[in-house]
């Protein structure tokens, strides 16, 4: 046996020169000195021997043991050194151009606000923001929902709780929350679009808990339904680049009275009805969102006085915008953060 020691020992002393990196003799160790290693294994035998053999052989096993060890650390240490040099005998050309880091772009939804807000603010609108937390009073109340009106739920809204077992704090449902904030610090004429982050407990195809909508206000005296159309034909054609029908259909909203959904002609088919489509389904309208003539407690909620000003208000969404823009068909790809439908944006 301790002819078959010795034997594996010099195999083990011959490929140790041969090997080039630190993974190559981690195998070189477990080949001979690992739980099932050559070497190790002989261990195995010691109880065929008598007493006294075994104690010899074992005191031998021991020190090869450990001398291979040892040769292993010392071939380790070379094998660092050796890489620590080449790395110093590097030369780096500093004079050549650096790799450039993968260029970044904007998210579709943010593509679509800034154009939304350049497209506004050129006819003469200002940006205002207000807090994503909002208090029941300017979500609701001041816009006119009643108590029981079912946006109130908490099966279609989002209710913070403050630790006082209170519903008075809400992650805001619309942008509307800020017409209230905007005409409470400032005086008509008001004209303004809100632009932001709103919530709801809704998740399909075409909603999402958390979108993203702008809303405008116009506030001064002799405001009517005239200028509300007017001023959606402009936005239309600034934004699509030529000029679009607008319809404005019948609709109940709590804030607004008349009010009415408001319908562009779809710019992508040029209204061929019962074609193919696939933004409009062959209708030749497009639903962009709410509008309407601000409703009269609204105004008295904030202290304007409805005999003296009227205003118009219109709501829709911008990721439906973003959709449109770019004609993707599932608003859920915008928010599952998969980089090769983002990289498609990139400029």
């Amino acid at each position: 046996m301790l002819d078959q020691l010795n034997a594996e020992q010099e195999r083990f002393l011959a490929a140790l020169p041969e090997i080039a990196d630190e993974d190559a003799l981690y195998q070189l160790q477990v080949t001979y000195i690992g739980k099932k290693g050559s070497i190790t294994g002989l261990s195995k035998k010691l109880g065929k021997l008598t007493v006294d053999e075994r104690k010899a052989f074992g005191a031998e096993l021991n020190r090869v043991k450990k001398a291979v060890q040892a040769a292993l650390d010392g071939r380790r240490e070379e094998l660092r050194e050796a890489a620590r040099a080449r790395d110093l005998a590097r030369v780096e050309d500093l004079t050549m151009p650096a790799k450039r880091p993968p260029r970044g772009s904007l998210h579709p939804i943010r593509i679509a606000q800034r154009a939304l807000i350049d497209t506004f603010r050129r006819m003469g609108f200002d940006v205002a923001e207000g807090p994503h937390v909002e208090h029941a009073n300017f979500n609701f109340d001041a816009l006119n929902f009643q108590p029981d009106h079912p946006a109130r739920d908490m099966q279609d809204t989002f209710v913070v709780d403050d630790r006082r077992g209170s519903e008075d704090l809400v992650l805001r449902t619309h942008t509307s929350p800020v017409q209230i904030r905007t005409m409470l610090g400032r005086t008509p004429p008001v004209r303004i679009i809100a632009p932001g982050t709103v919530f709801r407990c809704d998740d399909d195809a075409t909603h999402s808990p958390m979108f993203h909508q702008i809303e405008g206000l116009y506030v001064d005296r002799g405001v009517t339904m005239a200028d509300l159309k007017a001023t959606m034909i402009q936005f239309t054609a600034a934004f699509f680049g030529r000029s679009l029908d607008i319809r404005l259909r019948p609709s109940y909203f709590p804030f607004v009275e008349p009010g009415a959904e408001l319908d562009m002609q779809c710019p992508f088919c040029e209204r061929a009805q019962g074609g193919t489509c696939s933004v409009c389904k062959g209708t030749g309208w497009i639903e962009l969102g709410g509008s309407g003539m601000v409703h009269p407690a609204v105004l008295e909620s904030v202290g304007v006085d409805p005999e003296v000003y009227t205003g118009w208000a219109f709501g829709f969404g911008i990721d439906r915008m973003a959709m449109l823009m770019y004609q993707i068909p599932d608003l859920r790809q915008m928010f599952d953060g998969d980089v090769r439908f983002l990289r498609s944006f990139s400029n």
